[in-house]
């Protein structure tokens, strides 16, 4: 069975053209999936758009559950090889090929969580900011 998607090395400066995305290889983060690269990272290169969405969320959802972590090696900074990485990613996506439904429905749940995930984010950096404001008035 072939796969329509790879892992290569990021190489900064490099444009990429096609349907792709960021994955993070060094570090506890790796696996987390990213839109923009960094220096430390693979980009997964995908044949559509469909494809992308749920490598992405797949990754996402790795990376959330920690799976990733049980394959990191090194002594100082920890990283993820390709292979490990692609082994990971391929074997949950052919799960999710074979549960569409059951994938789909995950997905919509898991978006909606990442989103509100955020906004709470938001909410709290904007509450520490007034906390910081009505603190710095107290005292002027």
């Amino acid at each position: 069975m072939s796969f329509n998607f790879s892992f290569k090395t990021h190489r900064p400066g490099i444009e990429y053209s096609g349907v792709h995305f960021f994955v993070l290889n060094k570090g506890l983060n790796s696996g987390k999936p990213l839109e923009e690269p960094c220096p430390n990272c693979y980009v997964c290169e995908c044949s559509t758009i469909k494809d992308k969405e749920a490598l992405f969320w797949i990754c996402f959802a790795l990376w959330q559950s920690c799976q990733f972590k049980q394959h990191l090696i090194g002594s100082v900074i920890l990283f993820i090889r390709k292979k490990d990485m692609f082994n990971l990613v391929r074997d949950a996506f052919v799960k999710a090929q074979a549960k569409p439904e059951l994938f789909e429905k995950a997905l919509i749940l898991l978006k909606t969580v990442d989103e509100k995930d955020h906004q709470f984010e938001d909410l709290a950096a904007t509450l520490k900011k007034i906390k910081r404001e009505v603190a710095w008035d107290l005292v002027r």
